[in-house]
């Protein structure tokens, strides 16, 4: 996918969530540990809510933020997302699986936290930072969720 608007961006990033969703909850069918199962299904259910929040977010954004042009990042920080597929997540450990998470979070973090640093029109400026701010609040609850399901 050719990534040079915000709306790209967004669009983008709902299908990662969607992927990513997809993923988890074929390795929950493959995963042999019922830990490892319960973990990657509450992921599965979270990255698909995060996608369809993303979906709305780009529905009730502003033209003029959605047209923005942004392409710079990726030509400097290409965003190979089908490599996510590869990732076989019914064969890690809870730690693994949330350090994997976290890192793939934290991409789109610096991705959006680098946007709305550059973002010259308010409107587009509001927007990432909507998105940005709910991304860290995701990773925070995921990982808060995923220690309490370690402690169980």
């Amino acid at each position: 996918m050719t990534v040079e608007t915000i709306e790209d961006v967004l669009e983008l990033t709902r299908r990662l969530h969607a992927n990513l969703a997809d993923t988890l909850q074929h390795a929950s069918h493959e995963a042999q540990q019922e830990r490892l199962r319960m973990l990657l299904d509450y992921l599965s259910l979270h990255e698909r809510e995060l996608s369809k929040v993303i979906a709305l977010t780009e529905e009730d954004a502003q033209p003029a933020a959605l047209h923005t042009w942004c392409a710079e990042y990726f030509d400097k920080h290409p965003f190979a997302h089908e490599e996510l597929e590869r990732i076989d997540y019914a064969r890690m450990t809870v730690t693994e699986v949330m350090l994997s998470l976290l890192s793939i979070h934290e991409g789109i973090i610096n991705l959006y936290r680098y946007l709305s640093a550059r973002a010259e029109i308010s409107s587009t400026e509001e927007l990432l930072n909507g998105v940005l701010a709910l991304e860290q609040h995701e990773v925070m609850r995921m990982m808060r969720d995923a220690v309490r399901l370690e402690d169980l």
